[in-house]
């Protein structure tokens, strides 16, 4: 507890990020990241699953409202639209944030893929929220 004049100060939020300095090795590591490395082999072969998952069933799901007639309105043509934005995101997001994330380094595939999915990011979800969007006043 810290006294600041006739302010009391209790931090509500106890959690503490600890700085590892190795000598070895002069980059810092948060404990976010410890933690994360320690469940490596539980969190790779989940997000694989995800992003094998998301790519072949949205593109199932557009390949579906493509070939069949049937299945042409506007209702199912924003549905596609989703599909698209998610396949997008699983494609191109997903699995280079793992590796951002899996990586001590940092950022190690270039100044251009930094720029291009770090903007890809966004506009996934926006062409999501805006599709949400425009199928609620639609109906």
């Amino acid at each position: 507890m810290e006294n600041t004049g006739s302010w009391t100060y209790e931090p509500t939020n106890l959690t503490t990020y600890m700085v590892n300095l190795n000598s070895s090795n002069s980059s810092c590591q948060f404990t976010g990241v410890q933690l994360i490395q320690s469940y490596k082999l539980l969190i790779i072969p989940c997000y694989t699953l995800v992003v094998l998952i998301g790519i072949f069933g949205n593109y199932l799901l557009l390949y579906v409202i493509c070939r069949t007639k049937k299945m042409h309105n506007v209702t199912n043509f924003f549905i596609g639209n989703l599909a698209f934005s998610d396949m997008l995101m699983c494609a191109t997001c997903v699995p280079f944030t793992l590796a951002y994330a899996f990586n001590p380094q940092g950022w190690v595939f270039g100044k251009f893929m930094c720029y291009f999915v770090f903007l890809i990011q966004p506009v996934t979800v926006y062409v999501s929220v805006f599709t949400l969007t425009a199928i609620a006043v639609d109906r």
